[in-house]
């Protein structure tokens, strides 16, 4: 009650909540009091606990993170993030604590992101409806497609996890690995995309990313580029090395893609010369070789694309 503005983030009621509380509760003077400091049970002693002038205890969770948030990166921060479930409470009174301490405005913005949802229902161990990362791994799922997944929403936005809504996003990680690979590969028979295009994009990116973190436009970006340049090919390769390098750095997801080794490319080759001998069969025990070391191929005339699988 002595903190001007205290509940500004949540903009609290702080009036109707005094009016509703009718009692006072584990002592509490005002509605909206709570424990910089917890006392330790008397019959037993807990795992972090220390001495105080007030006794044994340990510091409220909300003071926990002022205090860190402080010792790390001083009396003010620029970005503070976290769940909107942290609005009314956590970061309410981790902004109230701050504040009467430094007297100065606590994190110059607040970034809360909205809860994922499984199956459309909020997760739950009675449900069974949790699931971990390596849960994903185990079903052989890569976790650039659980990214994919999250990205394609926006963070204030609530979202929703299905397994089947994680193989569209393996499929769409698949088709960007393919994109990637190209960078590695030329196409006589297409027109090519130059450094102009692939700046154009990149600066379209980050567009997106500047307009409060909109992941589904810049991958929207992404998959215009994938579209682009699966009929076009690139034609500078340091241009498209940058721009995939962008997308690791800001997104997250891995499209550095190597290039195959001289002894895969000789593997091609003999296939291409398979080919133009009009011997299927050995064309395709060379593709199955391939294959059997991750390397898929698409014939495209008398192309040969190759990508990771």
């Amino acid at each position: 009650s002595k903190l001007k503005g205290y509940g500004k983030l949540a903009r609290l009621d702080i009036e109707g909540l005094e009016a509703g509380a009718r009692v006072a509760v584990d002592g509490k003077k005002n509605a909206t009091d709570f424990a910089l400091w917890k006392f330790s049970p008397k019959d037993q002693k807990r795992d972090m606990e220390w001495d105080s002038p007030w006794g044994v205890g340990f510091p409220g969770w909300h003071l926990e993170c002022s205090v860190i948030a402080r010792e790390s990166l001083g009396d003010q921060i620029d970005i503070h993030t976290g769940g909107i479930d942290h609005i009314p409470v956590h970061h309410t009174n981790e902004i109230a604590q701050t504040e009467s301490v430094t007297g100065k405005q606590f994190s110059q913005f607040w970034v809360h992101n909205n809860h994922i949802k499984v199956d459309g229902t909020k997760m739950s161990k009675s449900l069974g409806n949790i699931y971990t990362l390596q849960d994903i791994i185990n079903r052989g799922y890569d976790i650039d497609a659980y990214k994919l997944t999250i990205l394609a929403k926006h963070y204030r936005t609530e979202g929703n996890f299905t397994w089947e809504i994680l193989e569209a996003s393996q499929n769409r990680l698949q088709g960007y690995k393919k994109m990637a690979a190209l960078v590695w590969q030329t196409n006589d028979e297409a027109a090519l995309l130059g450094a102009a295009y692939f700046s154009e994009k990149q600066e379209a990116l980050l567009a997106a990313l500047s307009d409060d973190l909109n992941t589904p436009q810049a991958l929207a970006v992404l998959s215009e580029v994938e579209r682009d340049i699966t009929s076009l090919h690139p034609k500078d390769k340091d241009a498209f090395l940058q721009l995939l390098s962008f997308v690791s750095e800001t997104l997250g997801i891995n499209l550095a893609v190597s290039d195959i080794s001289p002894e895969q490319k000789q593997l091609l080759q003999s296939r291409a010369n398979a080919k133009t001998s009009k011997d299927w069969v050995a064309a395709d025990a060379l593709r199955d070789q391939l294959k059997a070391q991750g390397i898929a191929i698409n014939d495209t005339g008398t192309q040969q694309v190759w990508y990771y699988v």
